[in-house]
C-alpha cells in the first residue's frame, strides 16, 4: 500500500463524525494490506512507531519540524511559524506548502522504515541527522500525505481512533461483522500491543489471539476502580471486602524479566529512566519473572512524608533524573501481583493474590505490602476511610476479595471512596483572567484555546496563579470568550501579576469566571502555592473591579505559607503524616477543614465521634482541603487555633474572629 493511500483513507476518517464509518474506513484499509503492512498500520495511525510501552520516539519537535518543512519547501522559517499560527495544525501548514502530488509515493512500509531509523539516529550530530532525513522524506510526499506524516511525528492524529475502534475494524474486517471484538480485546488486555494483535488475527486467527499470554516485559492493560456514593452503598453491593488506602500518586506496573527491571505507567508508556530507585528495588525481588501493581509517590527523605502530587508527577523527567532521585525519592506502595515465574496469576481471587505478594515484597523500604484489612461492616468502612484522609491520603479502595484481576475492565470488583467522592467541590470558585493561550488545531480558529487565571492576594498587592482553564465552553463560548479578552490584551505581564507561567498574550486583569473543580490541592508550579484540580468554566465572565476584589477576599489574610481559612462553624483537624511524624516547619499547612457535626447530619452523611475528639467527625463528601473557595465569606485561622484541635465549632469561630 502506498503512503499517500494511507494519507487519503485518513482524510476521510478525519472528515467524518460517525464511529461507524470509522471503523468501516479503517476495516476497508486492513483489508486492502499485506499481513506486513498491518503492523506498521496499526501503529502510524496512532501517531506511533511502536506500542506505546516501547520508548521509540522520533525526537523532532514542533521547532526542528519547521526547520525541516522551511528546507523542504524552500520557504523562509519565518513564513513557516507566521503561517503555523494562523493554522494552528503543523500538518496543515505543511500541507499548503506541499505539491499537491509526487512522482513516485513511498510505500507505508518504507514510510515507516524510514521513520524508525530517525527514531534511532543518537550520538553527536543526531540532530542534523533526524533532520535530513524528515526533510528528505517530506520532499518525496504529496501534500495530503505530509500533512498526515508531520501529525504521526507530532503524536497528534486528530482522527478520533481509539482502541476499541481498531478492534472492532480488525474484526470487521477478518470477519465481516464485530462479533471477535472479545477475544481481540482480552488478547489487547494481556498484551497491550494492537499491532502485535493485528498481525496474530491474520496469521494464526482466533485460535492465535488466545495463545498470547501474560508475560514479564509486555504490560497489562491496568485494573481500575468504579466509584460508589458511600460506605453503606460498598458493603451493600460488596459484602466482604478487603481495603486498603488510595494513593495520590503514580501508578506504576513493575516488570522483572531476570536481570531486565521496566517500569510502565497507567498509560502504559515506559517510565524505567526515571525512577531508578524503583529499578533497583525490583531488581532484589526473589523471583525470576514478576509483574507488580503499584502506586508510586514521592517523599521528602528528612521528614519522611509525602510531597504534594505536583511534586511526586515533576519526577517524570529525562534530565537531572540523579539529583532529583536524591532529594525526592519515590516509595512504591504494591497492592497487587498479575504473574510470578512463569505463572498467570490474574485468574487466582484478590486474597490468594495478596498472599502471594506479602510472601514476595518484604524487607524493602522503597517497595512496600499496601495494607489490606476485611470488613463487611459499613461502620469500620467509614473509619478506615477518614482515618487514611486524616493522614494525608485520597481515600480508600475497597476490593472484592474472591475477584480475579481484569486487566482493563473498569467494574465493581474494585471501588475507591475518595475525600471528593462526589466529583467536585460543593462551591465553585471565582478567579480573574490573566492571560490566554493561542489554542492549536481546531481551537486555532477561536482565538483563545487556553485561559490562565488566578486570584488577588491583597497583602502582597498582586495576582497570584492558581490554574489553566481549557474546559467548560462551547465552541461559540471560546469564540465569544476571545473577543471580549482582545481588547484587554498588553503587550507584557502586567507589574501586580505574579506568574511563573507565560501565557500567549497577558491581559489587564479584569475578568472574573466562576469555575468549578474537583479539589483544591498544593502546587509547587502557581504562585499561589494552590492549584485547582481538574477545573472548568461554570459560569460567563464578569468585568468589573468588584469582582475581581471579592475573587481575592480570600487570601487577604492568607501568610507566606498560604496558612489554611475556614468558613465560619467548621473547624480544623490536624492531619499526621502518612510515613511518620512531621518535620516542624517543613512542607505545606497539614490541616483539613470539616463541616460542624450538625451540617452533616442534616445531609445524612455518616458520623462517628463527638466534637472535641482528635479525628475528623464528618464524612469526607464535607470535607475541605486547607483553603476557602475565593470570593466567600471568610478569615484566615491564626496559629493557636489550628493547634487548638480539641476546639468546638463555635470556640474555632469566636477565636477566628477576634
Amino acid at each position: 500500500m502506498k503512503f499517500s493511500a494511507l494519507a487519503a483513507n485518513l482524510d476521510q476518517m478525519e472528515a467524518t463524525r460517525s464511529r461507524n464509518e470509522l471503523v468501516r474506513i479503517l476495516s476497508e484499509v486492513y483489508q486492502a494490506s499485506t499481513a506486513d503492512e498491518l503492523g506498521p498500520i496499526t501503529y502510524l495511525i496512532q501517531g506511533r512507531l511502536a506500542p506505546f510501552f516501547e520508548p521509540v520516539e522520533i525526537g523532532l519537535g514542533e521547532r526542528l519540524l519547521m526547520t525541516a518543512i522551511a528546507s523542504a519547501y524552500d520557504h523562509p522559517k519565518d513564513e513557516i511559524t507566521k503561517l503555523n499560527r494562523q493554522t494552528g495544525d503543523l500538518g496543515l501548514t505543511a500541507q499548503r506548502l506541499a505539491p499537491a502530488a509526487t512522482a513516485d509515493a513511498p510505500s507505508v512500509v518504507e514510510v515507516h522504515r524510514r521513520l524508525s531509523e530517525i527514531a534511532a539516529a543518537s550520538g553527536s550530530g543526531s540532530q542534523q541527522v533526524k533532520l535530513d532525513g524528515f526533510t528528505g522524506l517530506l520532499a518525496d510526499l504529496d501534500a495530503v500525505s505530509a500533512k498526515h506524516l508531520v501529525r504521526i511525528t507530532l503524536g497528534k492524529m486528530r482522527l478520533g481512533i481509539g482502541d476499541p475502534t481498531v478492534l472492532d475494524a480488525l474484526s470487521l474486517a477478518k470477519q465481516g461483522d464485530k462479533s471477535l471484538r472479545k477475544p481481540l480485546e482480552a488478547a489487547y488486555n494481556r498484551t497491550s500491543d494492537l499491532g502485535l494483535i493485528a498481525r496474530t488475527l491474520w496469521d494464526a486467527g482466533e485460535a492465535g489471539l488466545d495463545a498470547l499470554k501474560v508475560r514479564a516485559g509486555h504490560p497489562l492493560r491496568p485494573q481500575l476502580a468504579e466509584r460508589l456514593a458511600n460506605p453503606e452503598a460498598v458493603i451493600k453491593k460488596l459484602g466482604m471486602v478487603g481495603v486498603q488506602p488510595k494513593y495520590d500518586g503514580l501508578r506504576v506496573q513493575i516488570h522483572k524479566d531476570g536481570d531486565r527491571v521496566t517500569l510502565f505507567s497507567r498509560n502504559l508508556e515506559s517510565m524505567t529512566e526515571m525512577f531508578p530507585e524503583l529499578v533497583a528495588a525490583a531488581t532484589g525481588l526473589a523471583a525470576t519473572t514478576v509483574i507488580l501493581d503499584a502506586e508510586a509517590i514521592a517523599y521528602n527523605p528528612e521528614s519522611d512524608e509525602f510531597v504534594p502530587f505536583q511534586e511526586t508527577t515533576a519526577r517524570r523527567r529525562k534530565e537531572g533524573i540523579e539529583d532529583f532521585a536524591a532529594r525526592v525519592p519515590m516509595r512504591a506502595f504494591v497492592f497487587d501481583v498479575m504473574f510470578r515465574d512463569g505463572s498467570d496469576l490474574t485468574p487466582l481471587p484478590y486474597e490468594r493474590r495478596f498472599e502471594i505478594l506479602s510472601e514476595l515484597v518484604n524487607n524493602s523500604d522503597t517497595l512496600v505490602v499496601a495494607p489490606l484489612t476485611r470488613t463487611d461492616s459499613a461502620e469500620e468502612l467509614t473509619r478506615d476511610l477518614l482515618d487514611n484522609i486524616s493522614r494525608g491520603l485520597e481515600g480508600v479502595v475497597a476490593k472484592r476479595l474472591d475477584s480475579p484481576y481484569q486487566a482493563g475492565a473498569r467494574n465493581f470488583n474494585w471501588v475507591k471512596l475518595k475525600r471528593n467522592t462526589s466529583g467536585q467541590l460543593t462551591d465553585t470558585v471565582d478567579v480573574v483572567l490573566l492571560g490566554y493561550y493561542g489554542g492549536k488545531g481546531k481551537r486555532a480558529e477561536f482565538g483563545a484555546g487556553a485561559l490562565l487565571a488566578g486570584v488577588y492576594d491583597s497583602d502582597k498587592d498582586e495576582f497570584v496563579t492558581i490554574t489553566k482553564l481549557g474546559t467548560g465552553l462551547s465552541d461559540q463560548g471560546w469564540r465569544e470568550m476571545h473577543q471580549r479578552l482582545a481588547s484587554l490584551e498588553v503587550g507584557e505581564k502586567p507589574a501586580r501579576v505574579n506568574s511563573s507561567l507565560v501565557p500567549d498574550a497577558w491581559l489587564t486583569p479584569s475578568v472574573v469566571v466562576e469555575v468549578l473543580a474537583d479539589e483544591i490541592t498544593p502546587s509547587p508550579r502557581h504562585t499561589a502555592e494552590f492549584a485547582l484540580r481538574f477545573p472548568r468554566c461554570a459560569r460567563s465572565a464578569r468585568c468589573t473591579s468588584s469582582s475581581v476584589s471579592a475573587a481575592g477576599k480570600a487570601w487577604q489574610r492568607c501568610g507566606s505559607k498560604r496558612k489554611p481559612l475556614a468558613r465560619p462553624g467548621w473547624r480544623w483537624r490536624p492531619r499526621s503524616s502518612p510515613m511518620g511524624s512531621r518535620a516542624a516547619g517543613k512542607g505545606y499547612p497539614s490541616w483539613r477543614c470539616c463541616a460542624p457535626r450538625s451540617r452533616c447530619m442534616s445531609r445524612g452523611w455518616t458520623t462517628r465521634s463527638s466534637p472535641g475528639t482528635a479525628t475528623p467527625n464528618a464524612w469526607p463528601g464535607c470535607m475541605r482541603t486547607s483553603m476557602t473557595i475565593p470570593g466567600s465569606r471568610s478569615w484566615a485561622i491564626p496559629t493557636a487555633t489550628r493547634r487548638a484541635c480539641t476546639t468546638t465549632p463555635t470556640q474555632a469561630t469566636t477565636r477566628s474572629a477576634g
